[in-house]
């Protein structure tokens, strides 16, 4: 009976101290952050790559299990990942990190026909791929780059090591507008330097077509990470809620924020530790 308590001890006194050593491992991790955020220092390798029609730019840095991060609606990879210092925080953690410069926004190809986005959009993930030789990578899209990256899962499973949807809900659909429609819409919103109207309502408009369906999330097999603000507005709580309820193999978190800017949840120190507790659970094979 006594070598019985012994080992059960001994197994508490285990967990606790990988509890202990995952604890200072994320605070680490946001003292590393806050750092980052507060320092222009810290910068990424710029370059480019052909995606059939479209040159498009990407960040990348680390060396390690490939890392691809996925820009929102008229956001760039400075202001949602490598300012934030998401992108930094990751590449300390060991892994190689690559942020894309989405068609239609920044530095990369701008078309005014919605044709030549959504579907395309998650093909230039494949073709990154291809580009760097990379057969499988976790993948991180945030608001409609979670949106480009669910659809992906969908299309090429096997490429994806894990898949993390921020500041996304599911099914996540615009109203049906015109092109026209689309960009009088736009006028009134915040749009960053470098992107341009005509370019953001075609992908706008065209961004309806990635819309995965019910059974693809109830079969889902990739290892998945759902992380919202709790002051999102962008995302439609019922829609999120769905997206939990619905979609397999999930594991979901809530983290204090809004959806962009200064108070947005990927600003919080928070946001990358979460990334990296996930992304460290699921190691490549």
């Amino acid at each position: 009976m006594l070598v019985y308590h012994s080992r059960r001890a001994e197994g508490k006194i285990k967990q606790a101290v990988l509890e202990v050593k995952m604890k200072i491992r994320i605070a680490t991790i946001a003292i590393l952050l806050l750092t980052m955020v507060h320092s222009t220092a810290y910068s990424a390798e710029e370059r480019y790559f052909d995606s059939a029609d479209a040159e498009l730019r990407y960040f990348i840095e680390g060396k390690g299990t490939p890392v691809v991060l996925l820009h929102g609606f008229s956001g760039s990879p400075e202001g949602l990942w490598i300012k934030p210092g998401t992108f930094g925080a990751l590449v300390a953690a060991g892994y190689q990190v690559i942020a894309l410069d989405q068609r239609g926004h920044g530095k990369s190809t701008k078309f005014y026909d919605p044709d030549r986005y959504g579907i395309e959009m998650m093909q230039d993930v494949r073709r990154l791929l291809d580009h760097l030789e990379i057969d499988r990578a976790h993948l991180i899209g945030y608001s409609m780059g979670g949106k480009i990256a669910n659809t992906f899962r969908v299309a090429y499973p096997d490429r994806l090591l894990t898949l993390t949807l921020g500041g996304y809900g599911w099914p996540w659909r615009s109203a049906d507008e015109s092109l026209e429609e689309a960009e009088q819409r736009l006028q009134s919103d915040f749009v960053l330097p470098g992107n341009d109207l005509r370019a953001l309502a075609a992908v706008r408009v065209g961004m309806n077509e990635l819309i995965p369906d019910e059974e693809s999330l109830r079969s889902n097999s990739t290892p998945a990470f759902s992380l919202v603000g709790t002051e999102d507005k962008a995302v439609s709580r019922p829609d999120l809620e769905k997206l939990r309820a619905t979609m397999a193999n999930l594991e979901s978190k809530d983290m204090p924020g809004t959806h962009a800017g200064p108070d947005g949840a990927p600003y919080k120190p928070q946001f990358a530790a979460e990334l990296i507790r996930f992304l460290t659970g699921h190691p490549a094979p």
